[in-house]
């Protein structure tokens, strides 16, 4: 039941990032601004169907899905450094509990 949770908060989490993209995207940036937004987007769609398969292999009783959130949890982490590069958002703060409670609950350092 834990790693349910896990991967439920990785996906509020990622649904977080994308609303702060939403965000910035409705400003008015450039085109490379805007691929950086793109790439960022493409990054947690991934990231979210890696924690929805971890939940489907989990529910398997199948090992490898530690390492999808293991993954998905290092995609995140990239974007949100992007997105804090590129624009100055602030969004480790809050993300911050997920990644330990991922650390904690995996086993390996996320």
């Amino acid at each position: 039941m834990e790693f349910e949770i896990l991967v439920k908060d990785g996906l509020a989490l990622v649904s977080r990032v994308k609303q702060e993209i939403r965000f910035i995207r409705s400003c008015n940036y450039t085109q490379a601004s805007l691929d950086i937004l793109h790439t960022a987007s493409f990054n947690l769609d991934s990231a979210e169907d890696l924690l929805n398969y971890a939940n489907e292999l989990a529910l398997k009783n199948d090992n490898v899905a530690g390492e999808k959130v293991l993954i998905a949890s290092n995609a995140i982490k990239k974007v949100q450094s992007m997105l804090s590069r590129q624009f100055d958002a602030e969004l480790d703060c809050e993300s911050q509990p997920w990644f330990e409670n991922v650390t904690a609950n995996i086993g390996i350092c996320a």
